[in-house]
């Protein structure tokens, strides 16, 4: 079984199997033996599409365009059924608050916008950015520090329950949302969904040790992402991300972030042999290689279960469709 904590598949132009630029279809998903699937809203910018809207739209539409597709949902948390009941079940989380609206507009507005759509249903997690800068702060490539809009936007995922992503984050955000949540919002959740090791391998995408040990220290997860740039010259070199992670303690908040997205064979992206979402057995294989069999069904699926489920508890006793501004 997989639990996997980050894909773009609501971002993909179209699922056509024919095409190798898909990645995580949901058929691709089913395929791969994925039980759980986090489903990233993404826009490059607020203007990127397709946008927040149709992604959405696209998201509570899979279920009846694919019979063994399940939500997870507040309703199955709070009357005890599942969703598990279907083969695959999908969670949103937003990667890049620009999703929610344009940068001039009145902050009010995009937080009204998270509002609704956490009324509609659970999200795992938030990005403020994406790779480069936006009203609220700095990604990899822009870094600039938590801005006032930043934090207000902070305070609103407290109170809904919403856990905070680093993963897109520069050095400087990443400082400032730990030390401003340290301080004014201890109990809000901070995760790296897709990010691997920067002592392992030197780019600015994978976290710094004190981060990833923060992260832990606060009941969060890290999510190993199979992108070529953030593993190393191969697939085998994951193993390395892995032992570097047993060697810190943190092992046991290790999960799957494996990042799939719609991109060309050409770019170049993912290694061959673990190139969509197909290929989860393949990167099993390579866990249970490594590790013992608790350790891996914990870092292949029960550790992401576990968090999500502690994510959809919180939300719904935080009484999630009652927040007001």
């Amino acid at each position: 079984m997989t639990i996997d904590m980050h894909c773009d598949l609501l971002s993909h132009p179209h699922f056509c199997r024919k095409d190798p630029a898909v990645r995580c279809s949901p058929e691709q998903l089913l395929s791969g033996g994925v039980r759980q699937q986090v489903c990233a809203i993404f826009v490059p910018h607020s203007q990127g599409e397709p946008n927040c809207d149709k992604q959405n739209s696209l998201f509570f539409s899979l279920p009846n365009q694919y019979p063994d597709i399940g939500l997870l949902s507040y309703e199955e948390e709070e009357n005890g059924s599942s969703s598990q009941k279907k083969s695959l079940s999908l969670i949103r989380s937003i990667e890049n608050a620009s999703a929610l609206g344009d940068d001039t507009a009145p902050l009010g507005t995009l937080l009204a916008k998270l509002i609704h759509l956490t009324k509609q249903g659970p999200l795992a997690y938030l990005g403020i950015v994406w790779k480069g800068d936006n009203r609220f702060g700095g990604g990899t490539e822009a870094p600039k520090r938590l801005s006032n809009d930043g934090k207000v936007l902070l305070d609103i995922m407290y109170e809904l329950g919403v856990p905070i992503d680093l993963s897109h984050c520069s050095d400087k955000l990443a400082e400032d949302i730990l030390d401003y949540t340290a301080d004014k919002l201890p109990n809000l959740a901070v995760i790296a969904s897709h990010s691997n090791f920067r002592s392992v391998l030197d780019h600015r995408r994978n976290l710094v040790d004190a981060h990833a040990k923060e992260i832990v220290r606060r009941k969060g997860v890290i999510g190993l992402n199979l992108v070529r740039s953030y593993v190393g010259d191969s697939l085998g070199d994951l193993e390395k991300h892995v032992l570097h992670a047993e060697n810190l303690g943190i092992l046991s908040s290790i999960v799957l972030g494996s990042d799939f997205f719609y991109a060309n064979e050409d770019e170049n992206f993912f290694f061959n042999e673990c190139s969509s979402a197909e290929a989860h057995p393949v990167l099993n294989q390579l866990i249970h290689r490594i590790f013992s069999k608790g350790k891996a069904e914990s870092m292949l699926s029960s550790r992401a279960e576990k968090f999500l489920k502690q994510v959809i508890v919180e939300q719904v006793n935080r009484k999630i469709t009652d927040v007001k501004l």
